[in-house]
């Protein structure tokens, strides 16, 4: 199965989900939606952006005190 198909399916489990009312599977549907698309990234970008996000809450933490 292609990506695209891929996060298409999972798009649609999880506008289902919404439009039954189940908050929680539609949650668990868009994390796998995002998970599908992080997956074809490169992985080198996902490190540096990782890296970022851990420095900024270091950031935070040190200011929240």
């Amino acid at each position: 199965m292609i990506l695209q198909e891929r996060l298409t399916e999972a798009a649609d489990r999880a506008k289902r989900a919404e439009r039954h009312g189940d908050d929680n599977l539609a949650a668990r549907e868009w994390r796998s939606y995002r998970l599908i698309q992080d997956a074809a990234r490169d992985p080198e970008e996902l490190l540096a952006e990782g890296i970022d996000l851990s420095l900024r809450a270091i950031r935070l933490a040190d200011a929240s005190k």
